[in-house]
């Protein structure tokens, strides 16, 4: 409504305005000149507050409609695997964004230029304005424009929604299939002889081992894949192919209305004289030469109705494979793994016992199976071996309130808020708050902070510390975190760290990394090599 609004005050300015300067050429002696200039001021003032009221309303109900739609997306993938590599997080929020946006994006634009439209050509006519007959004919030529326009609109948004997927599946496998160890300065260093110390020779053996890892890798999961054919060039050219049909098609459409003007303004019409001078004369003419302004912009609506339609169908066709979900059990011993290892991976097998409470220390060199372990344990990977707890064997599947915060932490285009809190808990305002000042993210702060397209504005660290809160909030009985302390100073090491050793004073807290501060107070060390698997018992020690 207030879009609306907006639109006719602004039309009703134009049609009020032209009136009057042209009356105010022929009125007569003691023609009351303040109430036309009042009635346009007031117009004015109408848009104006209606403009800025309409953004303001519609921000909100945009972050509105995105929260209720992802917890609705939420909802259908609980508990279940996205199947396709090519819908990732970012994939899924640009959907989400779309169909909440369809309000602002091109429903009130079109409404609102339909509405206007309609009226002016019923008023032309009902009023006798002369040439309200082009007005009707302009009306027509923007009805047909806007739905070939839509056709050819809906098309290449498929085009794009195909070619984004493409991409999308072409560079997870390039990424999945390629080894980049010869991208660390210190294996071509290393090679080139201009490095020869004991720690950099460990370091060689490392980086090669690594580099058999994924070439093994890479010979299993995916065929050979040349970067020349991992390419955004199609999903950028339909994209601008998408913009310049709008172009071309709003070009027209001005052509058309200024041709029309030409064709009145030279009396190719019958017109009598009485009404060519006639101050109402000038109405539909200043109305189709403004027409690019204020009907115009539907051509750019229409491909936003176009891809709306597209993420209406990706996600209906989404498909997930469900995850078995076990309950989640008291451990008042030990967790104790037998034998464990992630199926398909080239990691050793595993056998020790992780306390009921206390921080774990998972450590080892690149490539060893840190990262495999801990999601083994969580159950986001399928394993080998015996997972119990207190003795009593564990089946396949994720373990309910156990949570994995990953080295790479997705981060949604959304608020801090909806980051920290996706799943729409009742989570206490002071717990957010205190939660985030314990971590160093009180610049983050007010929750309302839109974080930027997925995360992009926030650094390494910080989407690390938001990953973090993220899962401690959600209070699990068994905390995995892949690499917290790596792109962190040491002072705001020190702050994860007493968020750590708080947390596991009554939860068990499983991290893998590569260095370990002094003030995480570690209950057990696990050293993973590359063909065997060493537990240590005892108090913290630095693994660099």
């Amino acid at each position: 409504m207030l879009a609306l609004l907006h639109g006719v005050a602004g039309i009703s300015i134009l049609v009020i305005s032209s009136w009057f300067i042209a009356v105010s050429a022929i009125a007569p002696v003691g023609f009351n000149y303040v109430i036309p200039a009042v009635v346009i001021r007031a117009l004015a003032l109408l848009r104006i507050a209606s403009g800025y009221t309409s953004m303001w309303v519609g921000h909100n109900d945009l972050l509105a409609r995105i929260a209720n739609i992802r917890l609705s997306v939420f909802s259908q993938l609980e508990n279940t695997q996205i199947n396709e590599k090519a819908l990732t997080t970012e994939a899924l929020a640009q959907h989400t964004e779309e169909l909440a946006s369809r309000w602002i994006a091109w429903i009130a634009p079109l409404s609102s230029a339909t509405f206007i439209f309609t009226c002016l050509c019923v008023v032309a006519v009902g009023f006798g304005f002369p040439g309200a007959g082009l007005l009707i004919a302009l009306f027509v030529v923007w009805s047909i424009a806007l739905v070939l326009q839509g056709v050819g609109a809906l098309r290449i948004a498929k085009r794009a929604t195909h070619a984004n997927a493409r991409f999308r599946q072409a560079s997870t496998n390039f990424l999945n299939s390629s080894a980049i160890w010869h991208l660390s300065t210190a294996f071509t260093n290393t090679r080139e002889g201009k490095t020869t110390c004991a720690d950099e020779s460990h370091t060689l053996q490392g980086l090669e081992h690594d580099v058999a890892t994924n070439r093994e890798a890479a010979e299993v999961s995916a065929p050979d894949i040349n970067i020349k054919d991992v390419s955004a060039k199609v999903v950028w050219h339909e994209k601008i192919a998408q913009k310049n049909t709008a172009d071309r098609t709003a070009w027209w459409f001005q052509g058309v209305a200024f041709l029309l003007v030409v064709l009145t303004m030279s009396g190719a019409f019958s017109i009598t004289q009485t009404l060519l001078f006639a101050p109402i004369a000038i109405v539909v003419p200043m109305v189709l030469l403004a027409a690019p302004d204020w009907a115009g912009n539907a051509f750019s609506s229409i491909s936003k109705f176009a891809q709306y339609k597209q993420s209406v169908k990706a996600l209906q066709q989404m498909k997930a494979t469900p995850i078995k979900m076990l309950c989640e059990r008291e451990i008042n011993t030990a967790v104790t793994l037998t034998e464990f290892s992630v199926t398909g991976r080239r990691t050793s097998k595993v056998n020790t016992n992780l306390p009921a409470r206390g921080v774990v220390c998972v450590s080892g060199a690149s490539g060893c199976g840190k990262s495999s372990l801990l999601q083994g344990l969580a159950g986001l990977l399928p394993a080998d071996g015996k997972r119990e707890i207190d003795g009593v064997n564990m089946p396949p599947g994720l373990v309910t309130n156990w949570r994995y915060v990953e080295q790479e932490p997705v981060i949604l285009s959304g608020s801090l808020a909806l980051n920290l809190d996706p799943a729409g808990r009742c989570i206490s305002h002071s717990e957010f708050i205190t939660l985030m000042q314990e971590l160093g993210l009180e610049k983050l702060l007010p929750l309302t902070t839109w974080v930027g397209k997925a995360g992009r504005p926030l650094s390494g660290g910080e989407r690390k510390r938001v990953a973090l809160a993220r899962a401690i909030l959600a209070k699990p009985r068994v905390l995995l975190v892949d690499e917290p302390f790596e792109g962190l100073d040491i002072h705001t090491q020190q702050r994860v760290c007493d968020v750590l050793n708080r947390y596991a004073t009554d939860k068990l807290v499983v991290i893998a990394s590569h260095v370990t501060p002094k003030a995480l107070v570690v209950q057990k060390n696990v050293q993973l090599d590359e063909a065997s698997m060493v537990a240590v018992n005892g108090e913290h020690r630095a693994t660099l």
